[in-house]
């Protein structure tokens, strides 16, 4: 199964219902973006139980939206759901697979490192790594493995991840950043007063970029803090060290130009071809013009030997580009486009423009146009991510944070030279 299906993985309690009912809350929540839904019932006669099941199935079948259920692999395979979610005290794994066969969905809960690594052996279609906040829905449970650990066994896991316990708007984006390819909630939309209000709100934390940027936060705070960021706005950065930056960053370019042709060409259809090629070079001749005045304003020599933080970016943006997946080359390339937007938008909202000589530089990233042509790039990779497997996401993650590095040393080295350390690329 695709990751993307855990994304948001609804469980099903209907004492958390305030009276409503279930099927109701069900179709709502699919209407705001639940991606998957387990059926969950501890308190329900087998007859009735079946029932239950046979009806979400009508329900979500034409919708495409896989249901499992909880513990109870006689209750699947009488209504032939897509599946079950079993614990650690629960049917083994193998007895499940032998009954269900070999094309139904079968989760895992694990709740500790030791049974990540088991299941590793086991050929389940994702783990439940549970919980990770203590949960007043599920109170028999172990230790929470916490954000850190939750982030040590999404590493550890070859399946898909889906985070249990704890899951809301509060706590949805630090869960993604840590990795997980889903989050199993509960009382935040089946006791919510507008179901599909609250799977709207917490669909968006699953997208491929919105996770990617939670994990690389940290990466974009610190450029925000680097000298050269504040004393471009202030218009008071030493202009050799602006020269710097500019004449690495036409090595640079020159790089990654030739890059997003080569995944242009990679590209499956030619509208997706056209806009990415248009794109690139709309914003590759906007660019080129913005530094040819800069270079004449300056007096710039770019004729340089590329540095040493030069040629680690173009390196591993291209070592990503050599892999002949689409989707870990544009991981690659994005931050170059989307850091970079968020950045000129961050320095045009607090910068002192009037007689600023570094003037056109901030308006060219921060302009609407650009970043108008970036949300759609951003379209653009979530639905790639979204129709990928686990360990392409995997790469993709890998990918994109070499590269928010990459970023920030380009910053930092624009204002310390040859004489900064580096020595956190080689980290990496």
């Amino acid at each position: 199964m695709k990751p993307q299906a855990l994304s948001l993985y609804l469980v099903t309690d209907r004492e958390l219902a305030l009276g409503r009912d279930i099927h109701e809350i069900v179709r709502q929540a699919v209407e705001g973006g639940v991606t998957m839904v387990q059926l969950r019932e501890k308190n329900i006669d087998t007859r009735d139980f079946i029932d239950l099941a046979r009806s979400l199935k009508k329900l979500l079948a034409p919708l495409g939206v896989p249901l499992v259920i909880n513990d109870r692999v006689d209750v699947a395979l009488a209504a032939d759901v897509d599946g079950v979610h079993i614990g650690q005290s629960d049917m083994s794994y193998e007895d499940a697979r032998r009954l269900l066969g070999p094309d139904k969905i079968i989760g895992l809960s694990v709740e500790n490192m030791e049974q990540v690594l088991e299941a590793n052996a086991l050929d389940v279609d994702y783990i439940g790594i549970s919980p990770v906040f203590s949960t007043a829905t599920k109170t028999d449970t172990a230790a929470p493995f916490g954000l850190e650990g939750l982030a040590k066994a999404v590493e550890l896991s070859a399946h898909p991840t889906v985070a249990i316990g704890g899951m809301n708007a509060g706590t949805a984006a630090d869960v993604f950043a840590a990795g997980a390819d889903g989050i199993a909630v509960v009382s935040a939309i089946v006791s919510a007063e507008d179901p599909r209000a609250a799977a709207e709100g917490l669909a968006g934390f699953g997208k491929w970029t919105s996770r990617i940027w939670e994990k690389s936060r940290k990466i974009y705070e610190s450029i925000l803090e680097q000298p050269f960021i504040k004393e471009l706005a202030a218009g008071t950065l030493d202009s050799d060290k602006f020269a710097r930056y500019i004449a690495q960053d036409e090595v640079y370019l020159s790089n990654y130009g030739r890059q997003m042709m080569e995944l242009a060409r990679m590209m499956d259809n030619q509208a997706e071809r056209d806009f990415f090629i248009g794109f690139a070079k709309g914003g590759l001749e906007g660019e080129a013009a913005m530094h040819q005045l800069l270079i004449d304003r300056f007096g710039i020599d770019t004729a340089v030997e590329s540095s040493k933080v030069t040629t680690w970016y173009n390196t591993r943006s291209q070592c990503a580009v050599d892999t002949g997946c689409k989707e870990i080359a544009l991981a690659s390339l994005l931050p170059c486009a989307w850091i970079y937007n968020e950045v000129g938008k961050y320095i045009l909202r607090s910068a002192e423009l009037e007689g600023n000589p570094y003037r056109e530089w901030i308006m060219e990233y921060g302009n609407e146009e650009f970043s108008q042509g970036v949300a759609l790039l951003l379209e653009l990779t979530d639905r790639w991510a979204e129709a990928a497997d686990c360990k392409i996401r995997k790469a993709m993650d890998k990918a994109y944070m070499d590269s928010a590095i990459g970023e920030y040393a380009f910053w930092d080295y624009g204002y310390q030279g040859e004489e900064g350390d580096y020595s956190y690329l080689e980290k990496e």
